[in-house]
């Protein structure tokens, strides 16, 4: 099969923007595809490092500087998530220019970034193939997609069709996915719990604060968001501000730094207040052998196995409890029953599946049969 993936303007397909969920995400797609013996393009700025036959430049560091400045781990650039920016106008049409130069009849066009990217359907031709591939945002537009998590999938569905909608079966769920050797098993924990993500009321970082608070914890906080530090203070660019001798904020990490925050860490909170389409930071920690403390609704459901991967809780009580038990979970376990059902070598087969299924859509479709076939295995569940 052949796959033309593509990347974002504000970023270079690459680990030093790991910050970015958007950015991994393609990063990693492009490697498992390529993993399987498939011919993958990927289009994107120059310095992007995607696994595949050809990176193709359809954004200069000049084009990428003047829109969104220079390069800086501490801010990585916001994008303004509408097509009628500049940025999005040039990259849909140099993508689509590079795409009908290289694709054959059959192809599949791997996009992640919604409604922003209709414009590239529009121009590549119907004798490709356009799939979300990941989608944890509203505002998707494709025939075929792949959502993070049920819980998403039911939420757009219901948001695009109303109360009683029809699912669609050339959609899917396949998981967001990591590689294992980025998150080693730290069973040695330190003395810290750990915040990471954006420092946001929506994301919960009150709740974190609040409950190492009562249990008398120190609480390390990374991630993009933080205002000023002043003393004992962390100021947070939606209004909050935060007050305890117990806090300490490392700003944003990324790659061994981060996975060395989380497997250290005596548990992460994820105590997202929206319902979280899937929330990479809880298989992060997972990866470590770090328990996760989150809300129970959103795709934590899915991705927090209760009382053996971590907590889900509701009330301050309930938090509390938590902090004081996760000491009790087996970081040997939470990394095993992750790296079965997360690892970049799992769900590349979930992708296999998927591709397969919509490439028989150019032939006999729903009604293909391929008597034989044993590589439905992976359908058991672990």
């Amino acid at each position: 099969m052949r796959f033309h993936v593509v990347g974002l303007p504000n970023t270079q397909t690459s680990k030093k923007y790991s910050a970015c969920a958007f950015t991994m995400k393609a990063l990693n797609f492009c490697h498992m595809m390529t993993s399987l013996g498939h011919t993958v393009y990927h289009y994107g700025c120059a310095g992007s490092e995607a696994e595949c036959v050809e990176n193709v430049v359809v954004m200069s560091k000049a084009e990428q500087e003047g829109f969104f400045g220079p390069y800086n781990p501490n801010n990585l650039p916001s994008i303004e998530w509408t097509d009628k920016a500049p940025y999005w106008r040039l990259m849909n049409t140099r993508v689509a220019a590079a795409i009908k130069a290289r694709k054959r009849r059959g192809d599949f066009v791997c996009v992640i970034t919604g409604n922003m990217n209709v414009p590239l359907a529009e121009m590549v031709g119907d004798d490709v193939m356009v799939v979300e591939y990941g989608i944890g945002y509203s505002g998707s537009f494709a025939k075929y997609r792949v959502f993070e998590s049920y819980t998403h999938m039911h939420k757009i569905y219901g948001a695009e069709k109303g109360y009683d909608p029809d699912g669609n079966l050339y959609d899917a769920v396949i998981p967001n996915y990591l590689d294992p050797l980025a998150f080693p098993l730290q069973v040695q924990k330190s003395d810290y719990y750990l915040y990471i993500g954006r420092l946001a009321i929506r994301k919960g970082i009150q709740v974190a604060v609040e409950t190492c608070k009562q249990i008398g914890a120190k609480l390390v906080l990374a991630g993009p968001g933080c205002q000023r530090v002043e003393g004992n203070k962390i100021y947070c660019t939606d209004g909050g501000v935060y007050e305890g001798d117990n806090l300490k904020y490392v700003g944003c990490v990324l790659n061994d730094q981060k996975a060395k925050l989380y497997g250290n860490a005596i548990a992460t909170f994820v105590p997202t207040l929206y319902l979280e389409p899937f929330g990479a930071v809880v298989i992060e920690s997972h990866m470590t052998g770090t328990p996760t403390i989150t809300t129970d609704f959103g795709a934590f459901t899915e991705n927090v196995n209760h009382g053996k991967t971590g907590f889900r809780c509701r009330t301050l009580e309930q938090f509390i409890w938590a902090a004081k038990h996760v000491k009790d979970l087996d970081p040997q376990g939470i990394r095993d029953y992750t790296i079965a059902n997360y690892s970049m070598d799992r769900v590349r087969w979930m992708y296999q599946e998927y591709f397969e299924m919509l490439g028989n859509l150019w032939e006999k479709g729903w009604n293909t049969l391929n008597p034989g076939r044993k590589n439905l295995d992976w359908l058991q569940k672990y």
